[in-house]
């Protein structure tokens, strides 16, 4: 049934065919990690220039503004945009601002011709130190707008003001509050419980201190205690006295708040004299606004950003902080510069920190669920390498065994380093194969055929013209010249264009098939499916939509079963280890119903180079099994399959099994 409705010996023959045409390359994994570093280090170093020159506009800004204590000016403050009266007027700070949906910045309504500000609640609008300082800094918003045309993979870019405000570019109604929601995050299940013994913390720290100053060790430079309470119930006037006495700044907690920002001042004083703008990268936080929308390796980014300092003479040696300049780098668009075609069927990148920990993982899941709602998980940010990468012990029995060969060097200008994972085998080559571009062209547009829309065959994102695009739509304007402009993937297209050449015929023979299909045979046939290296599916449905057991297969909705950025479908991963027509098969489980409601079987095909997973079919099961169990050894080739829950074996199975297949434990 399999063979028959799957069409993979036609498959197998047209490989056949045009074997004569197709080359093998040998993967060089130290000179791919190599390249994709420095792409990436590319990217980066651009980022860091987007900053650079928003912190010199800032400074030069600054130069040039004489503070005006009666400044008197309306600003659009992102709390109060597009809001209205009773009369139907614009309030104050609240006049017309345009905002646009844009998918570069995760579908939010936004206006890239200008930055607007945010302030936290107990800061007031109109103090004349807000209002000089968003007037001075207006000088930005014309660099945002150039830093996003001269790279337009640049996300939020901001200005972080020591008075108490926030610039951010692309102006939005919501604010942008990926980076405030991490620290959030950071103590979201923290409970006050208990007393805090301040005094002795207080009392400790101010030794510590002094005993490295008297001791001439540490920094040698300004020193800080800094303590984080949900409130003080003390009065530690004597702590001070004994510690901070005569040049007392500081004599209660409540001087803190009053005065922390003259202490900002101080504290960046050495940097502003010896004009150390140091480039900071952040360790990995989560774009929380991704939650429901990409996978979760893909859900981290990081933040490239730089101090602000006053540079006018009469003020340069005070050492004054005007803020801090920042731009958001999402760690999907780095993995984008390891391209999944290249890396093989398990093959992967990963990105850590100079302490080890991760940034990027294909293994990494930062979330749990708690009900329905998706929750970071404590500490998923300083997860260490060695966590998530373990070698198996003789005593585990897995499903498939690979070799892993790993790959790694580090990013230049940056703290991060890259590394990449090829599986002996697989990873080892690249099949490469060559055609017309009109014959390609032909076969692409059949009707059957998709294209992975999360891989870069082509550039989408960048010219606002192209991101309505598919992978698929964009390819052929780039074959047919109907977008000259258009950034492409030659080497990926060109495989494109071999395998739809190659698979074509598949779509005529299951046609024919499904015409000549009676319901009162086979009955349980759903679907015929393929995919191949590049990307590239077939499938067609042997009965209505509405029949369908799994709806999601196949789609967006069930990530696991297409080519993502993250991985190649799960089905294609397990069938590609096997033997040339081996059959694998697979169970769909409904945890709320706690039943099987499919079996997924599946061919290998294209015997020595494993290019291809086969059509196979789906074929609904309404049995209840329990036990973890696995079969294999069917006719002397490997049989795979989801762990079962239950103690008995579908009847289907049974039926099917040969006399001298046997039911071995599934650890």
């Amino acid at each position: 049934i399999v063979t028959k409705y799957s069409g993979s010996l036609l498959l197998q023959k047209k490989y056949k065919d045009v074997e004569p045409n197709l080359k093998i390359k040998e993967v060089d994994g130290l000179e791919l990690v190599k390249l994709f570093s420095k792409e990436m280090a590319k990217m980066l170093y651009r980022k860091v220039e987007a900053v650079e020159r928003l912190v010199e506009a800032a400074e030069d800004a600054d130069v040039y503004h004489e503070y005006n204590s009666s400044l008197q000016f309306e600003y659009y403050n992102a709390v109060l945009i597009n809001e209205k009266d009773e009369k139907g007027n614009y309030v104050s700070l609240g006049n017309e601002f345009i905002l646009e949906p844009n998918e570069h910045f995760n579908n939010l309504p936004v206006n890239t011709t200008s930055s607007n500000i945010q302030l936290p609640t107990n800061v007031y609008n109109k103090d004349p130190d807000i209002l000089n300082g968003i007037y001075m800094s207006e000088a930005l918003d014309a660099v945002f707008v150039e830093n996003f045309e001269r790279d337009p993979t640049l996300t939020w870019q901001y200005f972080g003001s020591s008075t108490g405000f926030f610039r951010l570019y692309p102006g939005d109604s919501t604010f942008n509050v990926s980076f405030a929601q991490h620290f959030k995050q950071l103590v979201d299940e923290l409970q006050a419980k208990g007393v805090g013994k301040v005094n002795k913390a207080l009392t400790e720290s101010f030794k510590i201190l002094r005993k490295f100053r008297d001791a001439g060790q540490g920094g040698l430079c300004n020193q800080a205690i800094m303590l984080l309470t949900d409130g003080a119930m003390e009065d530690y006037e004597y702590v001070f006295e004994k510690f901070n006495w005569p040049d007392r700044k500081i004599s209660t907690l409540a001087d803190v708040q009053e005065n922390v920002m003259e202490y900002l001042h101080v504290l960046s004083r050495p940097m502003v004299i010896n004009h150390d703008h140091d480039i900071i990268w952040t360790e990995a936080y989560m774009d929380s606004a991704l939650f429901a929308s990409q996978a979760q390796s893909l859900l981290l980014m990081t933040t490239v950003a730089m101090p602000v300092f006053s540079k006018k003479n009469e003020t340069r040696s005070h050492g004054i902080l005007l803020g801090v300049i920042g731009s958001d780098v999402p760690l999907r668009e780095l993995l984008k510069l390891a391209p999944r075609y290249k890396l093989g069927i398990h093959g992967y990148a990963f990105l850590i920190t100079n302490n080890g920990y991760i940034l990027s993982h294909p293994d990494l899941r930062p979330l749990y669920k708690e009900g329905k709602k998706l929750k970071p998980k404590p500490n998923y940010n300083s997860v260490d390498l060695s966590e998530v990468e373990w070698e198996d012990v003789n005593e585990t029995k897995r499903i498939l065994f690979l070799t892993n060969d790993y790959f790694f060097t580090h990013i230049s200008g940056t703290p991060f380093s890259l590394g990449i994972v090829l599986s002996r085998g697989h990873g080892e080559y690249v099949l490469l194969g060559d055609t017309s571009a009109e014959e390609g062209l032909h076969d692409l547009l059949q009707p059957d055929l998709t294209l992975a829309n999360e891989w870069i065959y082509c550039v989408t994102d960048i010219d606002p013209a192209h991101r309505k695009l598919s992978q698929l739509e964009a390819v052929i304007r780039f074959i047919t010249a109907e977008e000259p402009d258009l950034e492409c993937n030659e080497e990926l297209v060109q495989q494109v264009l071999f395998d739809a050449v190659v698979t074509a015929p598949m779509e005529a023979y299951w046609t024919t098939l499904a015409l000549t299909m009676s319901n009162e045979t086979e009955d349980g046939v759903q679907m015929a499916f393929m995919g191949t290296r590049a990307g590239l599916m077939r499938n067609t449905l042997y009965v209505g939509t509405e029949k369908l057991s799994n709806k999601n297969f196949l789609t967006s909705y069930d990530k696991e079963s297409i080519f993502t950025m993250d991985h190649f479908p799960l089905w294609y991963r397990r069938a590609a280890e096997h033997p040339p027509g081996s059959f694998i098969y697979s169970l769909s489980f409904e945890e709320e119903a706690g039943t099987y409601n499919e079996l997924l079987c599946l061919e290998t095909d294209f015997s020595g180079n494993k290019n291809i997973s086969s059509p196979c079919f789906t074929q609904p099961i309404n049995q209840s099994v329990v036990g973890p169990l696995i079969f294999h050894e069917w006719s002397s080739q490997l049989i795979c399959a989801d762990c079962f829950i239950g103690k008995r074996v579908p009847p289907l199975f049974n039926k099917q099994l040969s006399a001298n297949s046997r039911i071995s434990q599934y650890l």
